[in-house]
């Protein structure tokens, strides 16, 4: 069920970008030309769909000369999205966090002593 997973998280955002648009940053590799670095996006999906990740999906033009790829891993309270692209034979990459809850407050002795309604003499018991 890799595909519904995906499929989810990207309808949360715009086209999965992060509400706080990360920028991308240059993958480090070098390519002679597009078809090289799509051919490395092609591998990036097959390895991580042999791994632990909730959806591996892609490559996919978003315009012309733009092919991405999205990894989606569960982390914490949500998931860690990270997008690869081929600009041509440039590659980058970019990665954030998406939360699946609201923060939790944080926990201490006081605030349930507090809330206890044991604890509350105005009230009867």
């Amino acid at each position: 069920m890799r595909l519904p997973a995906l499929a989810a998280i990207l309808l949360l955002g715009t086209a999965a970008a992060p509400a706080e648009e990360v920028p991308f940053a240059p993958g480090g590799k070098a390519f002679a030309d597009a078809a090289g670095c799509k051919s490395h996006l092609v591998t990036l999906v097959s390895e991580a769909k042999a791994f632990s990740y909730a959806a591996a999906e892609g490559p996919y033009e978003v315009a012309a000369g733009d092919v991405r790829i999205h990894l989606v891993a569960a982390e914490g309270a949500g998931h860690r999205i990270t997008e690869h692209r081929c600009q041509a034979e440039r590659f980058s990459s970019r990665s954030w966090t998406h939360s699946m809850a609201e923060s939790e407050e944080e926990f201490t002795v006081e605030k349930v002593a507090r809330s206890a309604e044991w604890m509350n003499p105005a009230k009867p018991r």
